[in-house]
């Protein structure tokens, strides 16, 4: 099959749902094959050979553009549909207001995540104890959004620009939750091959891997919903790079080793919840854009 047609629609939810289905299968089969394969193997032998999954680039290195080149290589040789709607535009007129939520969101996700741990118990603001560097880098927080996207890109362009719309085509709150059930079994071994710095305990690994998967459900809520308005990877892979280095970076600073990893990822689910209840509330968007 060659590239799509020159009068092919551009909008990538509709082309989306104009694939035939057993298109739509070949590739979402060829696509996690891919990506789970080429993350998990590289991951386990960085493992095995002694070194250790904390490390940015070995993140980088390992697994940080993987779902990406799934993506790529299932347009260009398993469906060969090209990549004239794999959103890779900003579409800036459009979508400049999305990218502005996306990059205060984690600001919010943030402040919420401190209060509940405050309500909780767990954390006392007479416990603050943050460097003046730590402050300057939180106030930048739409900066450090903007400059990491290309990095969260890699995933975003594998699970969003070409996996969500084909899971279950046509029903964007079920095919948001299949999307972000499989991205956080994608991330399972982590806990395992010393994501969190050293050896982590049995316990503690278990609990991580369970939730990893309501986290990665609730930001592809988010995700999902700036990908569906605007047509571009872009506003979602700034989402995804403040959650991690805006949102969980910005709790470590806070919190420092008062609230544990795990209580982290909860705190943090907490703070999504209110963002995804009003988007599937409001009648999550998902009705092809340019349709």
């Amino acid at each position: 099959m060659g590239n799509a047609p020159p009068t092919a629609f551009r909008d990538p939810i509709t082309n989306a749902l104009r694939e035939s289905p057993e298109q739509r299968r070949r590739g979402v089969r060829w696509f996690l094959a891919i990506a789970f394969l080429g993350a998990w193997i590289p991951w386990a032998a960085v493992h095995s050979l002694g070194g250790s999954l904390d490390d940015p680039l070995t993140q980088l290195a390992t697994a940080a553009f993987v779902p990406a080149i799934a993506a790529c290589v299932v347009r260009r040789w398993i469906t060969g549909q090209g990549f004239a709607d794999s959103g890779l535009r900003l579409n800036w007129r459009s979508s400049w207001m999305y990218c502005i939520a996306a990059t205060t969101i984690p600001w919010a996700v943030l402040l919420l995540a401190v209060a509940v741990a405050i309500v909780a118990g767990w954390w006392s603001p007479t416990e603050l104890d943050m460097s003046v560097t730590a402050w300057v880098y939180l106030a930048a927080g739409p900066v450090v959004c903007v400059a990491t996207a290309p990095i969260f890109w890699g995933e975003e362009y594998g699970w969003t620009a070409y996996l969500r719309d084909r899971l279950v085509p046509g029903r964007p709150i079920a095919t948001t939750f299949l999307t972000g059930l499989i991205w956080g079994v994608w991330h399972w071994p982590l806990p395992w091959v010393c994501y969190f710095g050293g050896e982590t305990p049995v316990a503690e690994a278990i609990w991580s891997m369970v939730w990893w998967l309501p986290l990665s459900i609730l930001l592809e809520f988010l995700i999902g919903w700036l990908w569906s308005a605007t047509a571009s990877v872009w506003p979602g892979a700034m989402l995804h790079a403040g959650s991690n280095l805006v949102a969980s970076v910005g709790m470590l600073h806070v919190f420092g080793d008062a609230v544990g990893i795990n209580a982290t990822t909860f705190l943090l689910c907490v703070g999504l919840l209110p963002f995804v209840a009003v988007i599937v509330v409001s009648r999550y968007p998902g009705r092809p854009r340019l349709a």
